[in-house]
C-alpha cells in the first residue's frame, strides 16, 4: 500500500499545485480589476473595491503553494520523525481543506449563476477562479484521505492485533522482588 500512495500522493500534489498557481491567476486578475475599475464601468457605480472572498482564495493559493515544497521534501526537512511528518502534513491539508472549502463555499454562495454576464472578462474570471477553487479541494480531499491511510498504515504494522493493550512506561527500574514497593506491606 506504501508505493500505491506514493504514486497517487506526487500527481495529486502536482495537481494541486497547478490548481492553485491557476487559482494565483485568476484572483490576482480579478484584485486588480476591481481596485482598479475603468471609468464608467457599471460595477458597483465605478467606484474601486475588492470582495474579502477573493483576498482569501489569493491567501489558499498561496499557502498551498508554498505547502507543497515542505511535505514532499524539497527543503530540508525540520521533522525527522516518519509519524511526525505525516502528522504535521496530515495537519497541514487539513487547514488548507478548511480554507478552500470556505473559500469555494462562499465564492459559490455570492455568485451562484454568472451565466447572464459571461460576455464580459470579469464574469468568465469569476466563473473559472470558482472551477479552479473547486477542483483544488477535490484535490486537497485525495490528498487528506491519502494522508489518513498513511498514517495508519505507519501506526500498525499490518500483522499487529487490532487490540492492543498498553502498559505504562516508567524512567525509573522495575521494582525489585524483595523491595518494600514490589510486596505488599501487611497491617500491623
Amino acid at each position: 500500500m506504501g508505493s500505491l500512495t506514493t504514486v497517487i500522493r506526487l500527481p495529486l500534489y502536482i495537481i494541486l499545485w497547478v490548481f492553485a498557481a491557476i487559482l494565483l491567476i485568476l484572483t490576482s486578475a480579478r484584485l486588480n480589476y476591481t481596485l482598479h475599475l475603468p471609468k464608467g464601468d457599471p460595477l458597483n457605480g465605478g467606484t474601486n473595491f475588492f470582495d474579502p472572498i477573493v483576498a482569501l482564495l489569493l491567501v489558499c493559493s498561496l499557502l498551498s503553494l508554498g505547502t507543497m515544497p515542505v511535505v514532499m521534501h524539497w527543503v530540508p526537512p525540520l521533522i525527522t520523525s516518519t509519524a511526525s511528518a505525516n502528522l504535521f502534513e496530515l495537519a497541514a491539508l487539513s487547514v488548507l481543506w478548511l480554507l478552500w472549502l470556505v473559500g469555494c463555499v462562499v465564492s459559490t454562495s455570492i455568485w451562484p449563476n454568472l451565466m447572464f454576464c459571461y460576455e464580459f472578462a470579469a464574469c468568465r474570471v469569476l466563473t473559472a477562479m470558482m472551477a479552479f477553487a473547486w477542483l483544488g479541494w477535490i484535490a486537497l480531499v485525495g490528498l487528506i484521505v491519502l494522508a489518513v491511510l498513511a498514517a495508519v498504515q505507519k501506526a500498525r504494522p499490518a500483522r499487529a492485533p487490532f487490540m492492543v493493550e498498553w502498559t505504562p512506561q516508567s524512567s525509573f527500574a522495575p521494582p525489585s522482588v524483595g523491595s518494600a514497593a514490589g510486596r505488599r506491606m501487611a497491617p500491623v
